[in-house]
Parts: structure tokens; sequence; C-alpha cells
């Protein structure tokens, strides 16, 4: 009888050790489980760090165009992808006319409208393969692959007339925008040299009076 009530009482113990190592197993599962979430959350937080730096280092922060950086990175690779397949591009040089007195009529946050506003008038106008980028200040830099002379100077008067013609409100104020485009088409070496040819058309622009287009 004594045998039978110490086996009895080694079986509940085994029993009871078991049950502990069946709950600690569970435990140890559910652990593994949390620390795996916990690090699939962890990495997607850094995903998205890291994608929320790159947006800060590519985009311009008030107008969310490329910023000077990359749209000239851009025009880079237009330029060599266009030298490879024989076809033109444009670049089309914006500078919004007298935006010193916009800022100092109405205020800097008008001004800043201004600039998100004309910037937003040019992603909507422009194809899905084209680049709009802030090149500076008030000046807006636009890349158009595959189109020659023709098309750049109807293209860019339609830019022109859209901005002219923007109703572009700072509460219940209307601001007048216009701007002063200057648009280089052909086979550029380089980006720079096409920037300087914009450039310089952008200028014949301001002194033929502002608010018109000059293309070469």
């Amino acid at each position: 009888m004594g045998m039978i009530a110490l086996l009895f009482g080694l079986l509940v113990l085994a029993s009871w050790r078991f049950r502990r190592l069946v709950v600690r197993a569970r435990e140890g599962e559910l652990e593994v489980r949390q620390r795996i979430e916990n690090l699939e959350r962890e990495n997607a937080e850094l995903l998205n760090a890291l994608e929320q730096a790159r947006e800060f280092a590519e985009h311009d922060g008030l107008t969310g165009l490329w910023n000077h950086r990359m749209i000239l990175e851009r025009l880079r690779q237009e330029v060599n992808r266009c030298g490879r397949e024989g076809t033109p591009l444009t670049a089309i040089m914006v500078d919004l006319d007298h935006f010193k007195n916009v800022n100092d009529t109405f205020g800097h946050a008008a001004g800043d409208l201004v600039l998100k506003e004309t910037g937003a008038i040019f992603q909507r106008m422009v194809r899905s393969y084209d680049w709009v980028g802030r090149y500076g200040g008030e000046e807006f830099l636009l890349i158009l692959p595959g189109t020659n002379f023709v098309g750049a100077r109807k293209r860019t008067e339609q830019l022109r007339l859209a901005v002219q013609t923007a109703r572009i409100l700072y509460g219940e104020t209307a601001i007048p925008v216009t701007a002063s485009f200057g648009a280089a088409s052909g086979f550029p070496s380089g980006g720079e040299s096409m920037v300087l040819a914009a450039d310089a058309a952008l200028y014949r622009a301001k002194e033929n009076g502002r608010n018109c287009v000059m293309a070469t």
C-alpha cells in the first residue's frame, strides 16, 4: 500500500511538472511571438523614418516639389537618356514676377501660399514623365523629355496663361500673380548648358516686360 501511494505521488508530481513545462512552453511561445511583433513594428517604424528622411532630402519643404539638388539630378539623367535615344529635351526656367511685392504687400505667409499654389499648377499641367522642381526662391525648373522647340513654345505659353489666370486667395484677398518663362530645347550635351540657355531666355523675357515666354 505504501509503495502504491509513493508511486501515485510520483505520478502526480510528474504530471504537475509536465503541466508546468507545457505552461512555460506556451508562455515562452507567447513571449517569442511578442518579441517578433515588437521587432516587426520597430522595423516598420524604421522604414517609415527612412522614407521620411529620403523625402525630406529630395523634396522642397514648402512646395513638395523636387528640390534644387534633385531637379538638377533629374535633368542630368534626362540629358543622358535623350542622348542615348536621340530625342529632344526641353528645360523651362520660371520666375514669378515682382514676387518681393507680394511679400511686402500681403506678408510672407501669402508669399508662401503663392509659391505652393504655383507649384501645384505646374504639377497639374505637366505629363506624368515630366519633372517639376523648385530651383530656388521664386524660381522653378521644369523638364520636358521628348519635347522639341515648337512643342516647348506652345506648352510654356499654356503654363504662363495658367499662372496668370489662377485665382489665388489669401483669406478673402485675391493675389494677382504672373510669371516670366525661358525655355531651351534641343539635344544638349549636358545639364548645365541647358540651364544656362533656359536662364538666358528667362532673362530676355524679363527684359521684354515680364509675363511672357522666350524660347531658344
